[in-house]
């Protein structure tokens, strides 16, 4: 999966007639915890849980993975005592099939031979895919703040703020402050300096993926840790980096994190020497420089979209044009796209932006707009009516009016 960043699309994603799930509460009177839990304004997702239902399957997504988070810590003796304590035929499976190490290919199939997914009806079958996706991950160790991320996007957006903020409480002061680590290079010493361009850094940092950076920070002071994260990750994202830090420090030797301190200051130093990619400005600061609006269409029409059509569009664009529009979405759409098409496609689209240079406004505007036409050229009928419609549901037909009328 593609984190990094992983939190900032909450500043964006409810900008177009979207109150946040936080301003929605204030000034309201708080009733009992249950309802205080309840998003006010639940979109409609593919499952159309009610109310009700909503609430019960995030606090499953929550005790599933507290139960994750202690396994992780204490190792398989916990998690067998979580499942024998456990009354709910669903979470006892997903933490069996955990204990018993089952591979991840085996997961959904298990549950289908359970008779615990693929018989029941949608609103039932939200929880069984929920736990499904937690379960697939957790066997591949991923971090839990990624497994709730995962699992609530089955919730769709209304859930997104409040999420993070339980994620914060949860896992924003968990580990003690780890001992300080410092490999001999000029990384500490070029980060932070003035004269370095945080725009370049930020766009290093995208582009270097997640075990790299943290394998590069691992051997740096906390300060050079603390500035990055200010530039280039959210709350929840440097939660992560922290915990990509400490795995890197405990994987890897002294050698190994000093040639990932050289191979980042490389990558940063090389966007210094091409001119033309500075994104310093005097009168702004770089998070100004996107077009968070952009940004916001970008991502939610991706995540909007019907998957045979998305499949269908991806593998037929030049990966050049996708890794280029990957420059302008939030992780979240990232992990939507690349789950929706081939492998081999995936890396063409990876290798494209490894290669890319950052972009301008303009110009991620005018492939946004190249991406909405042939999103358009998808859906309309070969021989279509004239007076008629295209049959969109209305957020996309919102969002691509919107991408296409930009000037």
């Amino acid at each position: 999966m593609i984190i990094n960043p992983l939190c900032r699309a909450h500043q964006t994603l409810y900008r177009r007639g979207r109150v946040p799930f936080h301003e929605q509460r204030e000034g309201k009177q708080k009733t009992d915890e249950r309802k205080s839990n309840q998003p006010k304004d639940i979109w409609p997702t593919i499952f159309g849980s009610n109310p009700r239902r909503f609430v019960v399957h995030l606090e499953s997504a929550k005790r599933f993975v507290l139960a994750i988070r202690h396994y992780q810590a204490e190792g398989k003796d916990q998690l067998l005592t979580t499942m024998h304590d456990e009354r709910r035929r669903l979470h006892k499976f997903a933490y069996s099939i955990i204990a018993s190490s089952s591979p991840v290919d085996y997961v959904r199939s298990a549950f289908e031979i359970a008779g615990l997914s693929g018989k029941a009806a949608a609103q039932e079958e939200c929880e069984a895919e929920m736990l499904i996706t937690g379960t697939q991950l957790a066997l591949k160790n991923a971090h839990p703040i990624v497994i709730m991320r995962a699992m609530t996007a089955f919730l769709g957006f209304s859930v997104f703020d409040s999420v993070e903020k339980w994620l914060i409480e949860q896992f924003g002061h968990d580990e003690a402050q780890d001992e300080v680590l410092i490999i001999p290079g000029d990384l500490p010493e070029i980060i932070p300096a003035k004269s370095t361009d945080p725009g370049l850094v930020t766009q290093a940092v995208r582009l270097a993926g997640p075990q790299l950076v943290a394998a590069a920070l691992a051997g740096c002071p906390r300060e050079t840790i603390d500035y990055l994260k200010s530039l280039a990750y959210s709350d929840l994202g440097g939660i992560l980096l922290d915990s990509d830090i400490r795995i890197a420090r405990n994987r890897l030797s002294s050698e190994e994190l000093s040639d990932a301190q050289n191979a980042f200051l490389e990558l940063l130093t090389s966007f210094q020497d091409e001119p033309g990619l500075s994104m310093n400005r005097e009168d702004e600061n770089w998070p100004m420089d996107v077009d968070e609006d952009l940004v916001s269409d970008i991502s939610n029409l991706i995540l909007e979209m019907d998957e045979h059509v998305l499949r269908s569009v991806i593998s037929g664009i030049d990966p050049k044009l996708a890794a280029s529009l990957i420059q302008a979405m939030e992780p979240i759409a990232h992990d939507r796209l690349f789950s929706s098409i081939a492998s081999n496609k995936s890396k063409k689209i990876l290798d494209a932006l490894e290669a890319s240079a950052p972009l301008t406004t303009n110009e991620l505007t005018r492939r946004a707009q190249i991406f909405a036409q042939k999103v358009l050229s998808e859906i309309a009928p070969k021989n279509k009516t004239l007076g008629k419609s295209l049959p969109l549901p209305a957020k996309v037909r919102e969002l691509l009016t919107s991408i296409l009328s930009r000037e």
